[in-house]
C-alpha cells in the first residue's frame, strides 16, 4: 500500500478507524464490491466522457457554475469528472478511494466551486446514472433494485467526503488567513514597540512593561531596579558635528548599554537622549554593579565619527522598588536621582536611596 494515500487521510482526519465508520453508517456492505464492478461494466461501460458530457450541460446552465466556468479549465474538469466515474465505487472501503475523492474536492475548492455547485455535480450524477440503469435494465427490474441501493451510496459516500474535505479546506484557508494576519499584526506591534532608530524599547512599550513586571513584583515578592539614563552634553554634540552624527550617537549608546547589562533586562528610549532600564530580580547592590558597568563601558568607547573621536559620558539615577510603589513614583525617584548625578559632575551614578538617606540625616 502506498503511504501517500494514508498520509493524505491522515491529513483529512480519515484513518483506519473513521474510515471503518464512515462505511458502516453509510451501510456499505462488503458484497457491494461486486456490485460496483457490474455498474462499472454494465451501467458506465465505455460511456464514462459521454455521461460526463450529459452531466455538465446540466450543470453548465446553472448561473453560479457560469460565472465559475470562464476561471476552469473545462476539459481537465470533465476528464477528472469521467476518471472519477470510471472508478466508481472501485476499492471504496480502502484509504486510496477516500484519499482520491477527498484530494479532488479539495482541489474543486481551490477551483473557486461553492459547496452548492459541488452539491449539484453530485445530484446530477446520480441522476444520470439512475437513468442510465433504468434504460439499460428495463426489462429487468430485479438488477434495477439490486443495483439502485449501489449508486445511491456510493453517491452518498462521494457527497460525504466532499463536504469533507470542503470544510476542511475552508478551515485550512481561514487558519492561514489568521496566521498572516497574526503575522502582520507582530509586525505592527514590534514596530509600535520598538525605537526605531536605536532599536530598544519604544517608551510607550517600555512603560506597558514596567507596569507588568511592578504587577509581577507585588504578586511574587521579586525585587525590581529601575535606571534613568540621559547623555551628557548631548545639545554641544547636535550643534557642532549635525543632527545626523548625534543620531548616530544615541545608536551607539544604545548598543553599549545593551551590552552592558544581562541578558533579560530591558532597555527603552525614554526620550530624546534618555533612556531607561528595567532591571527584574535586581536589588540595589546589583543594580549599583549593572549601573556602573553601563556607565564605565560608554565612557571607555568613544565614538568615531567623520574622522572625529567623540567622546561620550552619561550620567545615570537608580531607584529600587518599594512595596505598593506605583511606576510613576518608581520613575520619579529614579529620574530625581539622574538631576543629581547632572548636578554634582555627570559621568557617575546616583542612587534614590543615598539621597533619600541622606535627606532623612539631614531633617535628624
Amino acid at each position: 500500500m502506498n503511504d501517500e494515500p494514508i498520509s493524505i487521510c491522515i491529513k483529512y482526519g480519515f484513518d483506519d478507524t473513521r474510515i471503518r465508520e464512515t462505511i458502516l453508517a453509510l451501510d456499505i456492505h462488503p458484497a457491494y464490491a461486486d456490485l460496483a464492478d457490474r455498474i462499472n461494466r454494465e451501467v458506465i461501460g465505455d460511456e464514462a466522457e459521454e455521461l460526463v458530457n450529459v452531466c455538465f450541460a446540466v450543470l453548465a446552465r446553472l448561473r453560479e457554475f457560469s460565472l465559475i466556468e470562464p476561471n476552469l479549465d473545462v476539459s481537465v474538469f470533465k476528464q477528472v469528472w469521467a476518471d472519477q466515474l470510471r472508478r466508481f465505487g472501485q476499492g471504496f472501503h480502502t484509504p486510496a478511494y477516500f484519499a482520491e475523492r477527498l484530494t479532488l474536492s479539495a482541489a474543486r475548492v481551490h477551483d473557486g466551486l461553492s459547496m452548492s455547485v459541488l452539491h449539484l455535480q453530485h445530484q446530477i450524477t446520480q441522476q444520470i446514472l439512475v437513468e442510465r440503469l433504468i434504460t439499460s435494465f428495463q426489462n429487468d427490474p430485479k438488477t434495477v433494485w439490486a443495483l439502485m441501493p449501489c449508486i445511491l451510496k456510493f453517491i452518498a459516500l462521494d457527497l460525504h467526503l466532499t463536504i469533507e474535505a470542503y470544510h476542511l479546506q475552508e478551515i485550512e484557508g481561514q487558519q492561514k488567513k489568521l496566521a498572516a494576519c497574526r503575522a502582520e499584526s507582530a509586525k505592527l506591534y514590534q514596530k509600535v514597540a520598538t525605537d526605531q532608530l536605536t532599536g530598544v524599547m519604544s517608551f510607550s512599550h517600555v512603560m506597558e512593561a514596567l507596569e507588568n513586571h511592578i504587577n509581577k513584583a507585588a504578586q511574587t515578592g521579586t525585587t525590581l531596579c529601575v535606571m534613568m539614563i540621559d547623555l551628557d552634553f548631548f545639545k554641544r554634540v547636535n550643534d557642532i558635528h549635525g543632527h545626523l552624527v548625534g543620531d548616530s550617537v544615541l545608536i551607539h549608546t544604545a548598543e553599549r548599554i545593551k551590552s552592558a547589562v544581562r541578558d533579560f533586562d530591558m532597555v527603552g528610549r525614554f526620550g530624546g537622549e534618555e533612556f531607561t532600564v528595567i532591571l527584574t530580580n535586581a536589588d540595589m547592590a546589583l543594580a549599583r554593579v549593572i549601573a556602573e558597568r553601563i556607565r564605565q563601558d560608554v565612557a571607555e568607547t568613544p565614538f568615531h565619527a567623520k574622522g572625529h573621536i567623540i567622546e561620550v559620558t552619561i550620567s545615570l539615577g537608580v531607584a529600587m522598588l518599594r512595596p505598593g510603589e506605583t511606576r510613576e513614583a518608581i520613575l520619579e525617584r529614579a529620574d530625581v536621582s539622574l538631576y543629581e548625578a547632572k548636578q554634582t559632575g555627570r559621568n557617575r551614578v546616583v542612587a534614590a536611596e543615598d539621597l533619600e538617606q541622606a535627606a532623612s540625616a539631614r531633617e535628624r
